[in-house]
């Protein structure tokens, strides 16, 4: 049913108009037999249909992109300012924290989040594979959210505070698991 859902899905971005109630039918479609397949087998059967549902979608766009044809436009000759003009100062200190701030730091906020989370799963009796399972999940989770919140943010007090929160909660949290 989801294989069937992303050759509708396809067929209606095809078209030359799009057709709403066609768009809406074939994202139906796959809900419901992601619903179907949880229904009948758990997840192992929503694992299955999802990974049914990205091999035809990888075959669709693999079909389009070498069946499209070639671009015949020059690419154009603006700059989007990646580099400094001649003369203008780099500021490779300012790149050199963004970086800073949005990988390595944000990694360790979202991993204290998720460690905390992992004490109050484990804290709740669900169990320790269940909250390993649950940090797992949640630190890229939370570091591609947190990374899209910092790039987004126009300040470096704004950054800072973003990252001082979600490890401030998540280092008191991890030292209350620890009593």
């Amino acid at each position: 049913m989801t294989v069937a859902a992303v050759l509708l899905l396809r067929h209606a971005w095809r078209l030359q108009g799009r057709s709403v109630p066609l768009l809406g039918a074939a994202w139906a479609l796959l809900v419901l037999g992601l619903i179907a397949a949880g229904a009948g087998h758990g997840a192992w059967g929503v694992s299955v249909a999802c990974l049914s549902l990205m091999l035809c979608a990888f075959a669709c766009l693999a079909v389009a992109g070498w069946t499209a044809p070639r671009d015949k436009a020059r690419p154009p000759q603006r700059r989007a300012h990646m580099l400094p003009d001649a003369g203008e100062p780099s500021y490779i200190g300012r790149r050199l924290l963004t970086f800073l701030i949005t990988v390595p730091f944000a990694l360790v906020a979202s991993l204290a989040l998720a460690l905390a989370m992992r004490v109050w799963v484990s804290a709740s009796g669900a169990g320790e594979a269940n909250a390993n399972v649950v940090t797992l999940f949640l630190t890229p989770l939370l570091w591609s959210i947190l990374v899209v919140l910092l790039m987004l943010a126009k300040r470096r007090r704004t950054q800072w505070l973003m990252l001082g929160a979600p490890l401030l909660v998540g280092g008191l949290s991890i030292l209350w698991g620890m009593m």
